[in-house]
């Protein structure tokens, strides 16, 4: 693949911005999109190609620093984000799906589900375009229409809450510290797995990634959680 002749001339001993990368793929690919691009980053990431070291930081392998959190999709949920952000390119929402809690758990989720949370005032319009081409929908599920109406690889359609953290360079892509705050706060998220790997999930996630602890109280705090999140990071951040 064209990208490998890239990866292969980067150096181990740089740590790489966005940019810096984006001028280095044109000019192994003149006619490279921006779209494009950001899907090529984005494969490299999940195929262990490219790592992310911090905030608009990359590298060619992992530093002895704990890495940034990079979620790794699913290909429906990965499909789902280049078709929404292709259709609705100013669409304001973030993706996470159940399995991504999998490399936090003791007891691993075998039943996927995603969750698309979208800007409030447009999160009904999105799931009827949706909710022709996928059968398994919901949108703002109470726990009895959770009980009722889930089915394996279901998608639900949340409200984007406002303040949210967001990535600057994946701005689909959810942020540990959100995922975090909302495994608390999203009855439909919390739904999906034993709330007794609560505090095994956060261990695990401070143990293995950078988690800026301002970001994760402030949105904690946004959704009413700051007391029950700083019980779980206690004085581990």
């Amino acid at each position: 693949m064209w990208t490998d002749n890239i990866v292969n001339k980067l150096s181990k001993d740089i740590i790489y911005s966005r940019n810096d990368l984006h001028r280095i793929f044109l000019e192994e690919k003149n006619n490279l999109t921006t779209s494009t691009f950001k899907w090529v980053l984005y494969d490299l990431l999940k195929n262990g190609k490219l790592f992310r070291y911090g905030y608009d930081q990359y590298t060619l392998c992992q530093q002895d620093t704990l890495p940034a959190y990079t979620p790794i999709y699913s290909d429906k949920a990965a499909s789902l984000i280049q078709m929404l952000s292709g259709v609705f390119p100013d669409l304001k929402f973030i993706v996470s799906e159940a399995v991504l809690l999998n490399e936090f758990l003791n007891h691993q989720i075998a039943n996927n589900t995603i969750f698309i949370q979208v800007e409030k005032n447009v999160s009904l319009f999105v799931f009827d375009n949706l909710k022709d081409k996928y059968r398994e929908i919901l949108y703002n599920p109470d726990s009895k229409e959770l009980d009722i109406y889930w089915k394996p690889d279901c998608i639900i359609i949340l409200d984007l809450i406002s303040q949210s953290p967001i990535s600057h360079d994946f701005p689909h892509d959810i942020l540990l510290e959100k995922l975090l705050v909302d495994i608390i706060a999203e009855k439909s998220i919390a739904s999906v797995f034993s709330p007794s790997e609560l505090p095994s999930i956060f261990s695990s996630a401070i143990k293995n990634y950078q988690i800026d602890k301002r970001k994760l109280t402030r949105y904690a705090g946004r959704r009413g959680k700051a007391e029950e999140v700083e019980r779980y990071i206690g004085g581990i951040l």
